[in-house]
């Protein structure tokens, strides 16, 4: 299943319906072509209140695919960090708390990119990969492309990540992080409360198997 995160709304890509998910779809698509994706934007789009929209079919990589070529990519990685106490690093941007990640630049893999951020984000070192987790997915406009053709999606890839360090977290005030901070399992409900609905969703998946 592919979930991706526009405007508040999410749009899932699955090969079955889930019986869990049967109260909470509004709409039902199938994307034929590409009219229809455009109908979906413009539908997330002037709708205020989020919602939930689901396209399923039996090649659902397909159809991931099909949907996926009508917006500019952006590939980035990232890292959920864990020190040696057991607690998790933040960072908080536009005042919200969020995971530190960043575009994964050329000839750049995603895991160097993920400690590349971590490293110029928060001002540390000694960072080590355990495993990836799963990637998240989200579409907004961007600035830098002429309207309608600025749809961007963006895949993030994570990377839990092992800390072993003592050095003092520093801000990268030139990206807009306010502060830098760690969590233990207790406290994340403060993270839950004021965070983006995508990161939640990435959380109580990964904190699940860690």
């Amino acid at each position: 299943m592919y979930k991706v995160f526009f405007n508040g709304s999410t749009i899932l890509f699955d090969s079955e319906m889930k019986k869990s998910l049967n109260n909470n779809i509004i709409r039902n698509l199938d994307l034929d072509n590409y009219t229809v994706v455009d109908e979906l934007i413009n539908d997330v789009e002037l709708n205020k209140i989020p919602s939930d929209y689901f396209i399923l079919n039996k090649e659902n990589d397909q159809e991931w695919n099909r949907f996926r070529k009508r917006f500019v990519e952006i590939p980035a990685a990232g890292g959920l960090v864990q020190n040696s106490d057991g607690m998790f690093l933040f960072i908080r941007r536009f005042g919200v708390w969020d995971l530190p990640k960043g575009k994964i630049e050329k000839m750049e893999t995603p895991e160097q990119a993920a400690i590349r951020e971590v490293e110029e984000e928060c001002g540390l070192s000694n960072l080590r990969i355990i495993r990836q987790l799963d990637s998240t997915y989200h579409i907004y406009r961007s600035p830098y492309h002429d309207f309608p053709e600025n749809l961007v999606l963006k895949e993030t890839k994570w990377f839990l990540m092992h800390y072993s360090g003592n050095e003092i977290p520093v801000p990268e005030v030139e990206e807009d992080i306010e502060a830098i901070r760690w969590f233990s399992m207790d406290e994340l409900d403060e993270v839950y409360s004021e965070t983006y609905s995508s990161l939640n969703d990435f959380l109580a998946k990964s904190l699940a198997s860690i």
